[in-house]
């Protein structure tokens, strides 16, 4: 089992959409601009937690995706609000995860369909970070 920590805000992988080139080929860009710089963070620090070559069975994944609390949420005082959320409404929960899945692969596991079982999360904390451990 490894864990590791993946510092800033987690960004969700969401869809897709098309943009045809001069060349009048059509490719697919990713909707979110924060994935792709999230997605190498991420990368790095799992590479940095597991130095043996990618898994080849099955594994077992736990994430804990952590936002900071909008100043909204909070009186003048600095109590939490009577009617703020316990957890982030956006974004999806299960658009965190793949993002998540698809930045481990070649890295900590061959590819991500190896993943058998996934608890995830999604809470407010000190800040923004993804609390990872992977169970092989």
């Amino acid at each position: 089992m490894i864990e590791f920590v993946v510092p800033g805000a987690a960004a969700p992988q969401g869809s897709h959409r098309p943009m045809r080139l001069r060349s009048g080929r059509t490719v697919l860009i990713e909707s979110s601009k924060r994935l792709k710089p999230w997605r190498a963070v991420f990368a790095l620090a799992a590479s940095e937690a597991w130095t043996k070559p990618p898994h080849a069975g099955v594994v077992a994944l736990e994430l804990t995706f952590r936002f900071v609390r909008p100043r909204s949420h909070f009186t003048a005082k600095g109590a939490i609000r009577a009617g703020a959320p316990l957890a982030p409404p956006r974004p999806d929960l299960d658009k965190l995860v793949r993002g998540a899945c698809d930045s481990m692969t070649g890295v900590v596991y061959v590819d991500d369909s190896q993943v058998g079982c996934i608890w995830a999360a999604k809470e407010y904390g000190d800040r923004d970070e993804t609390l990872v451990s992977v169970i092989t």
